[in-house]
């Protein structure tokens, strides 16, 4: 039986406002190409506009507007005077390891210690657990900090609250109807909670808790006779956080993210530093692509494996010695990471294919008792972007079926999961990403059961991939100038994606093979010539053809001190002068 791809992107193009653009972009003293993307966000004033592109710290919302804030506090500032023993509790991946290193750190500024924990993620599995909690009750932890988990850990803080503990909960995924008897659930998804923006990271809510902790104790003296720590010595960790999760890089998460991208790239803590030096990514350079794609993966990697506390280790150390060794580790877990993952991949499409999990259906459900459990989720993305399909792959663990799910735009993953519960042992996460547990004898039903919910929650042409396309230009435009004011657009990320600009009729010259699987070429267009690069595409060289549509985005490259613009190209199709689908 032959693999049936995904149909071909449909590329639709946003709607072109000249006259408005023309407008914005004399008020803003931009580019044309600047002002056209501007309105294709949403914004279309000069006041919005200039908000967007400065992004001021200065506009971040007051930390008490988050429900429970206030308790949180009092609860903290009582055990830190009182000299209770403190746990911040973590989660495994690069949000919540970024979390539990920046309370770590603004805790000592403070002057104070405190432990840490993150479970492994093979072992224990997410969130808070009974045996963790007994076990540092012993210890004699009477207060717990989680960061980027416990909001559905019923029964676990329950547990603790009947050995004495406390347990302030800070989170950012949905809420489940029953939620922990904690003294504080520090969550904007509340529905009690009036803090204006949404979509923060568990980064993000560690942060505005440290926020509204130096708050609490500024208005009771407590920097009188000691300094009072800057929050900007920890944003470098919220950028790294909140780019790795995937939330939108609009509103507070862009003031942040961006704010920590100029730290990191002027002042990077020795253990980004360190890791950067491994990823080969040149200082001064670092964006959200390089943070996503080269510095969190390798964050990631000792968790997916092993023990994620190395990556707390690296990014807390002060000893240069040690953030050498840790990052070297950090590296190696990856490059196993890889090789692990390629295995899973390849024999995820044999299931598919011999299957036939694929065709006539609207949905991947694939299951297998070899599969590691640190690796499925990333995985399930790489076939959710193969085939264009919600996605869930399933490994054994302890005789439990456990897994990861992820989503396509027009499907709400966690919404249809819901609609699965009553098949899951638990489950939890948002649109795009979700983790599920369920009984082995279940998985062929819940397979059918997702198909279901899918068919009636997504429409037919929901399961075409969309090239969406910003603005049409021309090659002569693609100057230092122009893609260096494109450029003040970023971060970007979800939310804010990365402008996609189209350049039709191009000629395409000496392309060939570069690494692995990636194409490089240069691009011809009236006595204009550029480079690109086709990432992961090398497999398009056959269909090239003399003259090309290219859907790029353009970069500014810097090799050996020399500048110059590049373009990296997301999609190519032969030219044939055919009309642009209006985006409606």
């Amino acid at each position: 039986m032959e693999e049936m791809m995904v149909e071909e992107k449909k590329w639709i193009l946003k709607p072109q406002e000249e006259e408005r653009a023309r407008e914005l972009a004399e008020e803003l003293d931009s580019t044309l190409l600047v002002a056209q993307i501007l309105l294709n966000r949403g914004i279309d004033s000069k006041e919005e506009a200039l908000k967007f592109l400065s992004s001021d710290l200065g506009n971040l919302t007051d930390p008490y507007l988050v429900n429970d804030m206030e308790k949180a506090v009092k609860k903290i500032i009582e055990a830190l005077k009182g000299g209770e023993k403190i746990l911040i509790y973590g989660d495994y991946d690069v949000d919540g390891v970024t979390a539990t290193s920046l309370l770590l750190l603004f805790l000592r500024d403070l002057g104070f210690s405190a432990y840490y924990y993150i479970p492994n993620r093979v072992k224990e599995g997410y969130g808070i657990n009974v045996s963790s909690i007994r076990r540092f009750h012993k210890k004699g932890i009477s207060l717990i900090i989680t960061v980027d988990c416990g909001i559905s850990c019923v029964k676990e803080i329950a547990v603790a609250n009947s050995l004495g503990m406390s347990v302030v909960v800070t989170d950012h995924h949905e809420p489940p109807v029953e939620v922990p008897d904690a003294v504080a659930l520090i969550n904007p998804l509340l529905e009690n909670c009036s803090f204006p923006y949404k979509a923060l990271s568990g980064v993000g809510m560690a942060f505005y808790l440290a926020a509204g902790l130096r708050k609490g104790l500024r208005e009771q003296g407590f920097f009188e006779d000691r300094p009072e720590p800057s929050l900007l010595d920890y944003i470098d960790l919220v950028a790294v956080g909140t780019i790795a999760d995937i939330v939108p890089l609009t509103g507070l998460n862009r003031i942040l993210v961006r704010a920590g991208l100029e730290q990191i790239n002027l002042k990077p803590r020795l253990g980004i530093e360190t890791l950067l030096t491994v990823c080969g990514v040149t200082g001064g350079q670092v964006d959200s692509t390089s943070v996503a794609y080269r510095l969190a993966p390798k964050i990631n990697a000792a968790g997916r494996l092993s023990d994620a506390s190395a990556g707390v280790r690296l990014l807390t150390t002060q000893s240069a010695e040690d953030a050498e060794r840790l990052a070297g580790y950090l590296d190696v877990e990856n490059v196993e990471r890889q090789r692990i993952e390629e295995r899973i991949f390849n024999e995820a499409v044999d299931q598919i294919v011999s299957g036939g999990l694929i065709e006539g259906r609207r949905s991947i459900v694939l299951f297998s008792e070899d599969w590691h459990p640190g690796v499925v989720g990333i995985v399930a993305s790489r076939l959710m972007e193969k085939y264009y399909r919600p996605t869930v792959l399933l490994s054994m663990e302890e005789g439990v079926c456990k897994g990861s799910a992820r989503g396509i735009p027009s499907f709400h993953l966690y919404q249809g999961l819901t609609r699965c519960q009553d098949l899951l042992i638990e489950f939890g996460g948002h649109k795009y990403a979700a983790g599920v547990k369920m009984e082995p004898g279940k998985v062929d039903l819940f397979r059918e059961q997702f198909e279901e919910v899918v068919r009636e929650m997504v429409p037919e042409e929901g399961f075409v991939p969309v090239m969406t396309l910003d603005a049409v230009t021309e090659l002569f435009h693609m100057s230092m100038e122009e893609i260096e004011q494109f450029h003040a657009l970023s971060p970007f990320g979800a939310g804010n994606p990365e402008p996609v600009i189209l350049i039709s009729d191009v000629e395409v010259l000496a392309p060939r093979v570069v690494g692995q699987n990636h194409l490089s070429f240069k691009v011809r267009q009236e006595g204009s010539v550029l480079g690109a690069i086709a990432f992961r595409q090398a497999h398009e060289l056959d269909n090239l053809g003399e003259r090309m549509d290219l859907a790029v985005v353009p970069e500014v490259q810097t090799w050996q001190g020399n500048r110059s613009v590049k373009l990296r190209v997301k999609a190519m199709r032969k030219h044939s002068g055919r009309e642009m689908a209006a985006d409606v």
